[in-house]
């Protein structure tokens, strides 16, 4: 019968604990209720792209991140209470590239222009483009 006890409660404080490291270490991404758009240079590649997605993931607000590598653009789904444009537009410059906010709107407005809903298409780019990686201010870049 003691055997039994101390394995309980050793299941349960495991339990407990996976519970508590959950709490603090899951991030609930906030629901977005606007689209922001940046226009961005200086992305040459997939690569690009991940260093611009774990720029502006972790900053408060935001739900979602797009990265256009070929056409320029840096689409992030935010909350407008809690985030805006313009830090957004520094994050990217932060990471090396120029960039600044060229559009906000609703996301039904975001659904009426690019016919989707945010988040159901990530357009990145894999494999390095023209420059090539390390050119420009880009990935790989010390700057």
């Amino acid at each position: 019968m003691r055997k039994r006890t101390i394995g309980t409660g050793i299941l349960v404080a495991c339990a407990v604990g996976l519970i508590v490291y959950l709490a603090f270490h899951v991030r609930i991404a906030p629901v977005p209720n606007a689209v922001a758009a940046l226009k961005t240079f200086g992305m040459t590649c997939g690569s690009c792209a991940g260093k611009i997605e774990k720029a502006l993931k972790p900053l408060k607000g935001v739900s979602g991140v797009e990265v256009d590598v070929n056409g320029g653009w840096v689409l992030v789904g935010y909350d407008t209470q809690t985030a805006s444009p313009e830090e957004f537009a520094g994050a990217v410059r932060k990471a090396g590239f120029q960039s600044w906010p060229m559009e906000q709107m609703s996301l039904a407005d975001f659904r009426q222009v690019a016919g989707r809903d945010f988040g159901t298409k990530v357009a990145r780019a894999s494999g390095c483009g023209g420059g090539g990686c390390g050119t420009g201010g880009g990935c790989g870049s010390s700057k």
